[in-house]
């Protein structure tokens, strides 16, 4: 399996990539510090990319979270099959909440810092 950060903090970036690699849950983590650049990189793959998790960070600068979501459900069905959105963010505002809840394509806001037992549990089940 595959992670891919998308966060335009360099520091978020490094540590969420050091804790999914020392976790054990994978070996390859792509880092990308904008929505921009992670879409375009999406839309040059096929249905035989690796499963894929990302990890999506909501305030940015470009395109936010909520803006790369919506790019994402433009991307071809059989690619988004293979990946799995999770928004991740230090937000406490309950219209960022209840707005990530209602997107089709995201799995689940998580808070930040990264929590991998909460995000193995998510994955496994």
């Amino acid at each position: 399996m595959e992670f891919i950060i998308v966060d335009d903090s360099v520091f978020d970036q490094f540590t969420q990539e050091k804790l999914l690699l020392k976790s054990g849950l994978t070996d390859t983590v792509r880092t990308f510090s904008s929505g921009q650049q992670a879409i375009e990189y999406l839309r040059t793959q096929t249905v035989q990319m690796p499963e894929t998790v990302i990890l999506l960070d909501l305030q940015m600068p470009g395109i936010n979270g909520f803006e790369f979501a919506e790019q994402f459900g433009l991307l071809p069905g059989a690619v988004r099959e293979r990946i799995r959105l999770f928004m991740i963010s230090s937000t406490v505002d309950i219209s960022d909440i209840e707005q990530a809840e209602a997107n089709p394509y995201i799995i689940q806001l998580l808070p930040k810092p990264l929590e991998i037992p909460l995000l193995r549990d998510l994955l496994n089940s």
